[in-house]
């Protein structure tokens, strides 16, 4: 949430710090100041805008409209010996902070309409057509190399790696900034998993929530606790328990922020069962709440009696 706000935040303590102190300085003193301040306020603007903070060229209009009003202030009003800047102040918190809270709202809405249309018996994408399929792909694809280059500038975090209309896209197919982030995060820092790796993953968690939950949500959220330990065992085999609760997690749309399907624990685990995160996935899918079938699967594919 701070990450959101934090270049608005900033701008308005930094604003408010200015015309305090310009009540005790010379004219001199407020225009040096005053260039002072808007020298700093453009290269922060231009920082913020590389680390793809502002939603859209408005929410960086609005904020370019603060900095200019520092500019002017200082270099065409010579006494500023009262506190009216407070009813400015008010006015860009409500003009710059409810646009922004508004662009917010108005995408996350859009995803939410898109998955009650499919739960009210619309054509849902993922079956609709071939070239939605590309589309979609395509748009998954761009929301990754998103993540690859903020996390390459150094925004290595959920809320700063992607921007509104990245999350909103990812909310539709039942995907969220976390999840996306961590496939980013551990391809860059282990190599693995790839691109297609969590194309394949998402395309199966997005195919059943269009599909076996009509474009609903389920609204929960799963604990840690919820998992079975690590250690625990089927039929001699560890961490399957674990994998396959985590599995139904995924498909729900339920995962925990600090839970990742394809963790480090995952991958060599499905590598050892001869199979791919997308195929554990995809098996879990098909085989329902059948344990037994999942295991026994499982076992033949990777030579185990």
């Amino acid at each position: 949430m701070f990450a959101r706000w934090s270049f608005s935040l900033l701008l308005l303590a930094v604003y408010l710090a200015t015309f305090h102190l310009w009540m005790h300085l010379s004219r001199a003193g407020v225009v040096v100041t005053g260039l002072i301040a808007t020298v700093g306020f453009s290269a922060l603007f231009v920082r913020a805008s590389g680390q793809r903070y502002f939603l859209n060229h408005w929410d960086a209009f609005w904020h370019g409209s603060v900095i200019l009003d520092v500019f002017l202030e200082a270099v065409l009003i010579p006494y500023h010996g009262d506190h009216t800047f407070y009813l400015c102040a008010l006015a860009f918190v409500v003009v710059v902070g409810g646009y922004r809270q508004w662009v917010w709202k108005r995408c996350l809405r859009r995803a939410d309409l898109h998955l009650s249309a499919a739960g009210a018996g619309g054509s849902p994408p993922v079956v609709s057509s071939a070239m939605n399929e590309v589309t979609w792909e395509k748009q998954f694809r761009a929301v990754y190399d998103h993540g690859v280059a903020a996390w390459q500038a150094g925004r290595r975090k959920p809320s700063t790696m992607f921007d509104a209309e990245d999350v909103a896209f990812l909310a539709g197919i039942g995907c969220t900034a976390q999840e996306l982030f961590d496939f980013v995060d551990d391809f860059l820092v282990y190599g693995e998993p790839d691109f297609a790796t969590a194309l394949g993953v998402h395309a199966i968690r997005r195919d059943y929530l269009m599909n076996e939950m009509k474009g609903i949500k389920s609204g929960k959220q799963s604990a840690m606790s919820d998992l079975p330990p690590k250690a625990q065992e089927v039929d001699g085999i560890s961490w399957l328990p674990r994998l396959i609760v985590k599995a139904r997690m995924k498909l729900r749309g339920e995962m925990p922020d600090d839970l990742m399907y394809g963790c480090g624990g995952d991958r060599p685990f499905v590598q050892r069962m001869n199979t791919t995160l997308p195929g554990f996935l995809q098996l879990v899918r098909d085989c329902g709440s059948d344990d037994r079938r999942i295991v026994e699967t499982l076992k033949q594919g990777a030579g185990i009696k």
